[in-house]
């Protein structure tokens, strides 16, 4: 028997054709059939997720895990407790991973063996303008955050890996963010532990998340009371200030601007209008999170 050497990890949530997708594209990988495992975790859909695992046997060992919805950072966690992997690799169930995406991180890993790795995201929905928007603003993030991919900030969960035995010495992702950011908050804590995230700007992954304005909205209002989360753990033991954040809010209209070529103008100045109400709502999630905090504390 082949020894697993990854596990991918997908918390899954009321899309049960998008994550048969996703296991398509990881039955492509270039790693040899048998070297890892791929680890479906249903957060509570309606119905249950079915999957048949003989689909993807010749490709990879498959579970499929049921568990009462905990939010995507306890599906993580579940799935972790449940790995055989000496590396872990976390995705989403709508995203579609390029076929050496895995051979890439693991790789990586092989370099830097305490380091958090990330790739690179693109939206595989490019006639969905609040998709591209969404996109576009992780892209932005990290062109900010990110400028050196040998010593970088964040990492989306949808594109992150790391040695099993470091993810245990850091700790699980943090339950308390059960809606947003709890990626946010673990890379922190990684980088705490003196550790280093290195951008694997190569290892690629198509994001395929369809929105509608409703949609882009409610994203984004629980980003904001994600942040709002994040900055209190962060003020708690004391891993900095969020002037990271303002700064990078100062430059969005210049990263913006340099997209203009990837717009018709009228395509544009709907991005843009977009973007002034990406800023609005976050805000608004950021301070009602607030609100509600004080008021139960």
């Amino acid at each position: 028997m082949t020894q697993i050497l990854a596990s991918v990890i997908i918390p899954s949530l009321n899309r049960p054709r998008a994550v048969e997708v996703c296991l398509d594209a990881l039955a492509a990988q270039t790693l040899p059939p048998g070297s890892f495992e791929v680890i479906v975790v249903d957060d509570g859909s309606e119905p249950p997720l079915a999957l048949d695992p003989k689909r993807w046997a010749a490709k990879f060992d498959f579970k499929l895990l049921h568990q009462p919805n905990s939010g995507p950072a306890g599906a993580r966690n579940r799935g972790v407790a449940e790995a055989r992997g000496e590396f872990l690799a976390f995705t989403d169930d709508d995203c579609l991973p390029t076929p050496n995406w895995l051979e890439k991180l693991v790789a990586a890993l092989h370099e830097n063996p305490e380091a958090l790795v990330g790739g690179s995201t693109f939206n595989g929905l490019k006639n969905n303008i609040f998709a591209k928007t969404s996109q576009l603003i992780l892209e932005m993030v990290y062109e900010h955050f990110n400028h050196d991919p040998a010593n970088a900030y964040f990492f989306a969960s949808n594109n992150m890996a790391c040695r099993r035995g470091e993810f245990l010495k850091i700790g699980a992702f943090d339950v308390s963010f059960r809606i947003a950011s709890e990626d946010r908050e673990f890379c922190d804590r990684w980088r705490m532990a003196g550790r280093r995230l290195s951008w694997i700007q190569d290892a690629v992954i198509q994001h395929r998340h369809a929105q509608s304005f409703l949609g882009f909205t409610r994203l984004h209002f629980r980003y904001g009371q994600g942040a709002c989360l994040y900055k209190k753990i962060r003020c708690q033991r004391e891993s900095g200030t969020m002037s990271g954040d303002v700064a990078f809010h100062r430059e969005v209209p210049r990263m913006a601007w340099n997209f203009r070529d990837r717009f018709s103008i009228a395509r544009f100045l709907l991005f843009s209008a977009l973007l002034l109400w990406w800023e609005f709502i976050n805000v608004v999630g950021f301070a009602l999170e607030g609100f509600k905090n004080r008021h139960q504390e």
